[in-house]
């Protein structure tokens, strides 16, 4: 490396050159274009772009070509945001812009060579800075940079890195993060958010780079800001017309990206880009410039097993560094997710073959935990590699053996998921499926399996995955799921995750031989979490599994669903939002909190044209709105198929009326052949009407079905405001100390208000449909006065049962009462003490409630579970079993805060002071103890007043008290419960 070198004499020598302008307005040959381009408002983006349409509209590709060019060179546009050559602000440009050809570009790259030594200088000395860590000076030479104006992607590229590192490091340097917003204003980074959205998320270090790659590959190839996200990730270009895009893309920025990347490009030699010279005292600087290495032990603090994850997501950020360019071509041509018909870049194989040149089979790879660990950029090295190169070792092996194993590799590659990341999405299904059918054993099966349903989720795949998990349960494992997940670990902690996460009540209850009722899933589930949180030491999992447990013991107390009205299972929905959601969200609110960005657009409509944190977010939410919805099985859609299109809907529109013509009364209206020829017509009319309304309106809005009523999409002004403010609550509870567990409750209850706009819309329908279709008129002609009187009672009876049946349906798509996962106080109460009877043989107290109903919200109300379930276990255990238990709930004088009092009768005064001073010795001993009890006694361990004055130490309880009332032989307890807290998370990151 040579920071040293002199760059004065370069700097004098390219200073006392001059640019020329390379064209000029007596260069644009059409009359017309001349005109439009002098008319122009050199201050209004508006007025450039506009003219520049119309030039393209009605003058000839070359004048529009030169017209464009001028804009860019010309001193009089250049505080227009359509953007320059070269620029002190991020332009905005303009949709399709011409396509230059590699000889004009150059040309320009010719013309301006002063401009690019200068600005390539500045480049030189910013990264010389960025490579020692040296912020602050790095962040003045980007001043530098601007002056000269500069402001290019490379910028971008450069603040992406610098903050970064302040992430990375958590510096608290206030100087540093004000001057990198100070930097980001001055430049109008929003003027293209796009890109300086793509540089930030796919270097962004708590991100899901597959996801992010996965959504910048799909990219339209005829966006040109995607191209250049897309060379972020594949820097080598399949042929020419993908070069000559892309570095239209980045002329179209500023010439001083173009000639960065034509110089990347320009090292491979590729067969389709003819060689051209750049002046010399430029390719030096650029030399000098390429030279500064980025050295991982410092950027990145300390090099562990994750780092190299790290450094290939930053790579293209100094992508100018050979090994940083060269890491990148091998690694993310492997570390990518996988999309059908994926080729590697025929370009890159050589440098791919020579990186994993001795490597044959899969014992070659690292198979122990990671102590050393380095960035080997050269060759593959199974001493000091790390997860992603043990990954992409991984996957070229099994490219290179088209998925077949031998019997010792197909023990290995099970072994190598504990030393691999990812493998499920990166690796082609093929290759598993392969994988899974030579399987000699279930934990082989197992793996593969696993690993396909992850890129390949389909009935098919998660039915060969349950056949199998419950094969190996039953012959190996005695029919325990949990016992098998004990010996998974042990093997692979990462599958055992993967089926943790995969198994919800659904798919646990469709293991017909391992659970016999749909409790017994909901059961498996929680014990399943519960474990999970104790082998992991994840009190979210532990927290998750005693919540689903009180759910279990409170939905006995409810009974069965009320299926009158539409419905979503809460229950149901919070698993999968847990299982699915909860770390993408916390992933991206973590990332918005600090992103710095006072304000983000949120665009409901504008799905896949952007790759922000904000985007990200509406297409979670949009997730979680769709799910709830359309899921079969809770969702509901699932309420649809067995409420309305089953049978339910119609027979009850239509089979009373059809009887009534049966009725002994009405015989004889029906000799009336005209009355009965226009009855029939009518109900022909009404049944075709309730038929359509079934088949085609009272269903989720899909391609199939377009005349749905019920649409997933945020498509109306009412659904954009709710959608905005589920957006604005989420950002407020989030930093909030309990705002992870509560946004489940969160977002049901709004993708309720957002479901009701279409219920609402559903009951007009059926309200329009009442009164076109559903009143049946008719006038008798030449009757007596008694069969007239007939005819009119049959008349008014069968709109009387349409009204009664429509106004019955209507109420059908009315929002239930209990939409949300909460329980009120009293239900929670006595849901505790069904589950104490269960296990204490004999208790049956004489229970004296409150009227007032207080609603606990899903999140919280474990704690007071546990609360009480301390109280009223030792009420049964040490007090009288058929004596009175008195619970009552009363506001409190502390905001958000209830007033809880629980007395219970005990046999004797003897046994009242007996208790008084156990408990009193309890209460010392624990304020004594530091070591509080963990297990909440949902699962029956050690508990008591210790469990209680820990739930108060935590802040989830506040004022704990209790006293004797020797008079009634009652021991009586109060405590406040704090409606917000949920206790304390030794990690409380997502």
């Amino acid at each position: 490396m040579s920071n040293e070198f002199d760059l004065n004499p370069i700097r004098f020598f390219t200073s006392q050159k001059t640019s020329p302008n390379s064209i000029q307005i007596h260069n644009i040959k059409t009359k017309k274009a001349r005109n439009l381009l002098r008319g122009i408002d050199s201050d209004s983006y508006k007025s450039t772009k506009t003219a520049l349409e119309k030039i393209k509209l009605n003058c000839t590709r070359t004048d529009y070509k030169n017209s464009l060019l001028y804009v860019r060179t010309h001193t009089f546009f250049e505080k227009t945001d359509v953007g320059q050559l070269f620029n002190d602000f991020c332009p905005k440009g303009i949709k399709q812009p011409h396509e230059y050809t590699l000889s004009e570009i150059l040309k320009e790259i010719g013309n301006y060579t002063n401009e690019l030594c200068l600005l390539t200088e500045c480049a030189y000395s910013i990264s010389s800075h960025l490579s020692k860590n040296e912020f602050l000076k790095a962040l003045e030479a980007c001043d530098d940079l601007v002056k000269n104006k500069g402001v290019s992607i490379y910028l971008l590229r450069v603040i992406s890195f610098i903050t970064n590192r302040y992430q990375l490091f958590s510096l608290e340097d206030k100087e540093l993060l004000n001057k990198i917003d100070k930097l980001k204003q001055s430049i109008k980074i929003s003027n293209n958010n796009f890109i300086s959205e793509a540089v930030s998320q796919l270097s962004n270090l708590r991100t899901s780079h597959l996801a992010i790659c996965k959504r910048i590959n799909e990219l339209s190839t005829d966006f040109e800001k995607g191209l250049i996200a897309k060379s972020f990730i594949n820097p080598i270009p399949n042929n020419y017309d993908v070069f000559l895009k892309t570095l239209n893309a980045y002329y179209s920025f500023s010439l001083f990206d173009a000639f960065l990347y034509y110089q990347n490009i320009s090292k491979f030699k590729l067969p389709f880009i003819p060689p051209h010279l750049i002046n010399s005292d430029l390719t030096l600087i650029h030399q000098e410039f390429c030279s500064i290495e980025f050295d991982p032990n410092l950027i990145y603090d300390e090099v562990d097993e994750d780092t190299s994850h790290y450094y290939l997501r930053e790579c293209f950020l100094f992508i100018e560094q050979e090994k940083a360019l060269n890491y990148l071509l091998i690694h993310g041509s492997y570390y990518t997710p996988y999309v059908s018909n994926k080729r590697i870049n025929q370009f890159s194989r050589p440098l791919i073959n020579r990186y994993f040149e001795n490597l044959k089979n899969l014992n070659q790879l690292r198979c122990e935990k990671m102590v050393d660990v380095e960035i080997n950029w050269h060759k593959y090295n199974n001493n000091t590699c790390s997860m992603l190169e043990n990954s992409s070792a991984l996957i070229y092996l099994l490219t290179k053996k088209e998925g077949y194993l031998d019997q010792h590799e197909q023990y290995l590659f099970v072994k190598l998921m504990s030393y691999t990341r990812d493998i499920g999405e990166i690796c082609p299904p093929d290759f598993l499926e392969r994988i899974a059918d030579d399987a000699k054993d279930y934990l082989l099966k197992i793996v593969a399996q696993c690993l396909i349903t992850i890129n390949r989720k389909s009935q098919y795949t998660e039915h060969q995955l349950r056949a199998t998990i419950q094969d190996f349960c039953i012959s190996e494992f005695n029919s325990n799921l949990l016992e098998l997940l004990k010996y998974l670990h042990q093997v692979s902690p990462a599958v055992t995750e993967h089926i943790i996460t995969i198994s919800n009540e659904t798919f646990l209850s469709t293991l017909f031989h391992l659970t016999d009722k749909p409790i017994d899933a909901l059961n498996l589930r929680a014990d399943m979490l519960f474990w999970y949180g104790e082998i992991t030491k994840d009190e979210r999992f532990k927290d998750r599994a005693k919540t689903l447990r009180i759910d279990i013991q409170i939905n006995k107390e409810k009974g069965t669903i009320d299926d009158s009205r539409i419905y979503v299972d809460p229950l149901n929905f919070q698993q999968w939002f847990e299982d699915n959601m909860v770390s993408k969200l916390t992933m991206i609110l973590d990332n918005l909190m600090i992103s710095n960005d006072s304000s983000f657009k949120l665009d409901w409509t504008s799905k896949g044209s952007s790759v922000s944190n904000g985007e990200e977010l509406i297409e979670s939410l949009l997730a979680c709105y769709k799910e709830f919805c359309e899921n079969k099985v809770f969702g509901i859609a699932s309420y649809l198929g067995r409420r309305i299109r089953h049978g339910t809907f119609k027979g009850t529109a239509i089979t009373e009326i059809q009887k009534l013509p049966n009725e002994q009364e009405y015989h004889s209206i029906f000799e009336d052949k005209d009355f009965k020829r226009r009855l029939d017509e009518w109900l022909l009319q009404y049944e075709y009407m309730i038929e359509d309304l079934v088949k085609n309106h009272l269903q989720i809005k899909s391609k199939r079905k377009p005349a749905g009523l019920i649409t997933t999409e945020i498509d109306t002004p009412a659904k954009t405001v709710i959608a905005n403010q589920l957006v604005f609550d989420i950002l407020s509870l989030y930093p909030k100390r309990t705002g992870v567990i509560r946004l489940p409750n969160l977002i049901i209850d709004y993708c309720w208000r957002l479901v009701e706009q279409d219920l609402a819309k559903t009951k007009r329908l059926l309200s329009q449909k009442k009164s076109s279709h559903g009143v049946f008129s008719y006038t008798p002609k030449n009757q007596s006065p008694y069969l007239k009187r007939t005819f009119s009672k049959f008349t008014q009876e069968v709109n009387s049962l349409t009204g009664q049946k429509f106004g019955l349906m209507a109420s059908w798509f009315n929002k239930p009462s209990y939409a949300s996962p909460s329980a009120d106080i009293y239900l929670l109460f006595n849901a505790v003490i069904s589950e104490v009877k269960e296990r204490m043989i004999g208790f049956e107290p004489t229970i004296d409630i409150g009227e007032k109903t207080f609603t606990i919200d899903g999140g919280t109300y474990y704690i007071l579970y546990d609360a009480l379930y301390v109280l009223i276990h030792n009420a049964a255990k040490h007090g009288k079993l058929d004596g009175t238990i008195h619970f009552n709930v009363l506001p409190s004088s502390a905001r958000n805060t209830i007033r809880l009092s629980l007395s219970t009768e005990l046999g004797c005064l003897q046994d009242i002071l007996k208790s008084e001073s156990q408990i009193r010795l309890f209460i010392e001993s624990a304020d004594k103890d530091s070591n509080f009890i963990d297990d909440a006694h949902i699962i029956e361990g050690n508990s008591g007043m210790k469990k209680l004055k820990r739930l108060e130490k935590e802040g989830s309880i506040s004022n704990f008290n209790f006293y004797s009332n020797e008079k009634e032989l009652l021991l009586c307890f109060e405590f406040d419960f704090h409606l917000d807290h949920r206790g304390i998370y030794d990690d409380i990151d997502s």
